[in-house]
């Protein structure tokens, strides 16, 4: 298992606001903008009059154009880089205190730039002054503030309403009168190296040093990194961005009761929805738990489920045939509550549940779905998860030895999987193990874990179940269910053979590296499994670092998921990065370049085999979050309750996916 950090929950203590709005629309020396200022005017009245901030905890930077009618409400400063670098350091300073809600609005241009000396392109934000004696706002710097003002305090919301990709200049979606908030800088020589103002930590992009499930506080981007964020007039006449243009809109139809407690999770889906139907190319992305409050305050975490959403008389699942809704398949409804999803089919779980669908027809990111029996209503933070497969998606269960008792009881209790019996010649067409050990428990494994449990050499099983507990067997099977979802997804990203090419290096050197490497760094691969089992063998502790490559000629999202022998599924690294073509990208801890992972072996095993499942799609829309599995399966089989992310053309719809298998062993001596 690959070690990762964790954020705690939100708190409140005397909480008070800390508010950072920034809008630039008269930019001396690149294409001006005319709706950034009102955007952060319109931000303010409604945080004076419908929310009653203080006007002192409100700094406002601002670069209107000469002549402009506006009346400001409270004191302005200009948006130099020098006065944006002290607004976000006194952030990140003792006048922010535990619980303190800080809420920052950025309404301007973004840019990605090639300074002298480095291989890799920057983000950045620009000030008005950043090509008239002042300097870019570069990634390294922005993301290094924004973890010491999360050091500071865990109520930490950032929207930002620009671009920062080269190519999204290109979209040909965009509509008349309306601009994009992104400056082409030719002036390279005007750049500083990054090297010089990293402080010794690199990190790439503005969102990819966050976790992408939970970075310990919430970054809204108006785009995903590589699309235009655009700005254009609404049915009011009045100029803004077209992100903060719709979340304005549905916040006006907010009481102001509703309006202090609202979640990014109650209104996310119809934003996203506003904002890509006047501006095809452009999709909103979240990094952090939704279940966050839009302004702040204490929030309770929870599953993220499938996102659902009403079509006319029929509802639309964002999720699809690579997770396996199918035809047929159905999928139970519940609202914001309960937080966690109780044990699949019992009374808790049934009581929760707010409707039933059943999928008529998908495509491999979303599903068009009927209610099964009465319809009811959607509510607006709708979650759904899987209870009953499509014909032929059923985990197939093999018993070894096989026992016709045990098979009608367990088909019987679950529809998640179907039974059948292990191939007398040893050819297991099943996906999932359940033998029986000589001392009366049951084991669960599969085509890595458990064959022959307890035979020299052969790895563990993946879960063992008390002797006769067939309630925890049935739970353990449930689970197994969805510790499968990503590996089943390998097999059926076809659409681009060949395409991904997956390493794992070993990072103990990487403190040798200049900074300027570390995005594409010259580390060894790691070493092969000498028996050839698996492709590497990993040592307990040893750091490690995962190189993916684009080997087309389309852009790819990707994200690596690792399929953990303890039963969990992790996100590594930064959720849904761009790859260009024929280029690699490196995945690091949390986005942090030049943080390896750590390989770990669990406690009670003498060796961990995980599995690595790269998935790259065409699409910038798709989010494989709730494929994330937090528990073991030793939690969920204990367990009864819990407590515990275009241009020209829009682009076809297209997956790949590889696996790579690893085991982790205990080294002598360590790494």
């Amino acid at each position: 298992m690959f070690d990762r950090t964790r954020a705690g929950d939100a708190s409140e203590a005397s909480p008070r606001f800390h508010v950072l709005l920034v809008g630039i629309d008269a930019y001396p020396r690149v294409d001006p903008l005319y709706g950034c200022v009102n955007d952060v005017d319109a931000l303010e009245a409604l945080l004076l009059d419908r929310l009653s901030v203080p006007a002192d905890s409100i700094t406002k930077l601002v670069a209107p154009h000469p002549g402009s009618s506006r009346r400001p409400r409270l004191p302005e400063g200009e948006p130099t880089s020098e006065n944006l670098r002290a607004a976000l350091e006194a952030l990140a300073g003792e006048g922010v205190r535990p619980g303190d809600r800080v809420f920052i609005h950025y309404s301007g241009h973004g840019t990605q730039v090639l300074p002298r000396g480095t291989r890799t392109a920057r983000e950045a934000l620009v000030p008005v002054d950043a090509l008239a004696g002042g300097e870019l706002l570069f990634d390294h710097w922005i993301n290094d503030v924004l973890r010491r003002i999360a050091a500071r305090t865990d109520d930490l919301t950032v929207v930002l309403d620009c671009c920062c990709s080269a190519g999204a200049t290109r979209s040909a979606w965009r509509p008349r009168e309306s601009a994009v908030r992104f400056c082409s800088i030719e002036e390279l020589q005007m750049l500083p190296s990054v090297s010089s103002r990293s402080g010794g930590e690199a990190r790439a992009g503005l969102f990819a040093s966050f976790d992408p499930s939970d970075p310990g506080f919430l970054v809204v981007a108006s785009a995903q990194s590589g699309e235009a964020a655009s700005e254009g007039k609404t049915a009011g006449g009045v100029r803004h961005g077209a992100f903060t243009a719709g979340l304005l809109d549905l916040l006006a139809a907010e009481s102001d009761e509703r309006l202090r407690v609202l979640r990014w999770a109650d209104l996310w889906q119809n934003l996203r929805a506003r904002v890509t139907s006047a501006f095809p190319g452009q999709h909103p992305c979240l990094l952090g738990r939704s279940e966050r409050r839009l302004f702040g305050g204490p929030f309770r975490r929870q599953d993220p489920g499938y996102a659902i959403t009403r079509e006319g008389e029929r509802y639309r699942i964002h999720a699809g045939t690579m997770v396996g809704l199918t035809a047929g398949a159905k999928v139970a409804v519940y609202g914001p509550s309960p937080e966690f999803f109780p044990p699949l089919h019992s009374p808790e779980d049934r009581a929760a549940r707010r409707g039933l669908l059943q999928v008529e027809s998908a495509t491999a990111s979303s599903a068009l779905a009927s209610s099964v029996g009465a319809a009811f209503v959607l509510d607006e933070a709708a979650r759904g998860r899987l209870v009953a497969p499509g014909k032929g998606d059923a985990l197939v269960v093999g018993l070894d030895p096989f026992d016709a008792d045990l098979s009608r009881w367990l088909s019987a209790e679950a529809s998640l999987f179907s039974v059948a019996a292990v191939s007398a010649h040893g050819e297991r067409e099943v996906e999932a193990v359940v033998g029986r050990a000589p001392d009366g428990r049951f084991w669960i494994g599969d085509d890595v874990h458990g064959f022959g449990a307890g035979a020299s050499g052969d790895q563990a099983p993946l879960a063992w179940v008390p002797a006769g507990d067939r309630a925890a067997l049935v739970q353990g099977l449930l689970h197994h269910a969805r510790y499968k979802l990503p590996l089943r997804l390998v097999r059926r990203c076809r659409d681009w053979p060949g395409v991904l090419r997956v390493r794992v290096l070993d990072a103990r050197d990487v403190g040798r590296l200049d900074l300027e490497e570390l995005a594409d760094p010259p580390l060894p691969e790691a070493e092969p499994d000498p028996d050839g089992r698996y492709r590497y063998r990993l040592l307990d502790g040893q750091p490690v670092c995962f190189s993916v490559e684009n080997r087309s000629s389309e852009p790819m999202y990707a994200q690596v998921l690792n399929c953990a022998s303890s039963g969990r599924v992790e996100i590594l690294g930064t959720t849904q990065l761009e790859i260009a073509p024929w280029r690699r990208q490196t995945f690091w801890m949390s986005g942090h370049l030049g943080r390896a992972f750590p390989c770990r072996v669990s406690a009670g095993r003498e060796s961990n085999v995980d599995r690595l499942v790269v998935v790259g799609t065409a699409s910038p829309e798709v989010d494989l979050r709730f494929l994330r599995v937090k528990e073991s399966f030793a939690e969920a089989i204990g367990r009864s309750t819990r407590e515990m992310m275009p241009d020209e053309e829009a682009p076809a719809e297209r997956w790949t996916a590889t696996l790579v298998t690893v085991e982790i062993v205990r080294g002598i001596g360590g790494p």
